[in-house]
């Protein structure tokens, strides 16, 4: 199967907040009136840096110091309480991006393996489960997701979990990103190809990023001939 104009993918892989969910601007203003309530402002800079594709012990550990794993639990679950209350304004964009579910069906109508690999942790992907019927192509032990006990992005930990759950050796495997530090991970991880999804970045910086393969805006003729442009 040609995916994005790329032949010879056995396996997909997809980073899901900023790739399959347009949500990073929600996370954004989570995070900043979080901080906020610590006396912390964040810049741009630092949301594109320290926090996009990054886990929230990492995170918290990089504003806050350390931390003891009780502290970052709570402090965790507040922040999460505030993204989900955001997803949950009837915003438009909580949807999955145009073209997945479309995507995820040809993917499994024709037996390619794929899976979701994301920094997200439990609470937050029943969310997803729940609101946006996730359910319809996986279960929770079929997608990879932050439980703590993985090193977070750029380590390739998540992506090489995910490559072993789909049975597939990284060269195989095409993933699907959005941030710097999830493609870092995917080239760690070894991955075939990376396509970069430009939610957030800049079309043209992420054409110049090492590793990227293609650069889509959505999945919409994600399984027909996509060309780089």
């Amino acid at each position: 199967m040609r995916i994005c104009g790329i032949d010879g993918i056995r396996g997909c892989i997809f980073d899901f907040n900023g790739t399959l969910l347009f949500d990073t601007p929600a996370h954004a203003d989570a995070w900043r009136a979080f901080l906020l309530e610590k006396g912390i402002a964040v810049s741009d800079t630092d949301i594109q840096k320290h926090i996009q594709g990054r886990p929230n012990p990492d995170i918290l550990r990089h504003f806050l110091g350390e931390l003891t794993d009780q502290e970052i639990l709570t402090c965790s679950k507040r922040k999460e309480e505030k993204y989900r209350a955001v997803c949950l304004q009837k915003n438009d964009w909580f949807r999955l991006v145009d073209g997945v579910p479309e995507m995820f069906d040809r993917l499994k109508a024709e037996g390619v393996p794929f899976t979701i690999a994301t920094s997200s942790q439990w609470d937050n992907v029943s969310f997803y489960f729940e609101h946006l019927g996730l359910d319809r192509w996986f279960t929770p032990e079929t997608l990879v997701f932050d439980n703590g006990k993985m090193r977070g992005k750029p380590a390739p930990d998540i992506y090489l979990r995910a490559m072993a759950l789909i049975g597939c050796r990284p060269e195989e495997c095409a993933v699907f990103e959005d941030s710097l530090s999830g493609i870092q991970a995917g080239r760690a991880a070894g991955a075939g190809w990376i396509v970069a999804v430009d939610s957030d970045l800049d079309r043209e910086k992420l054409l110049g990023v090492e590793g990227v393969s293609r650069v889509i805006s959505d999945f919409t003729g994600a399984l027909a001939v996509n060309e780089k442009k």
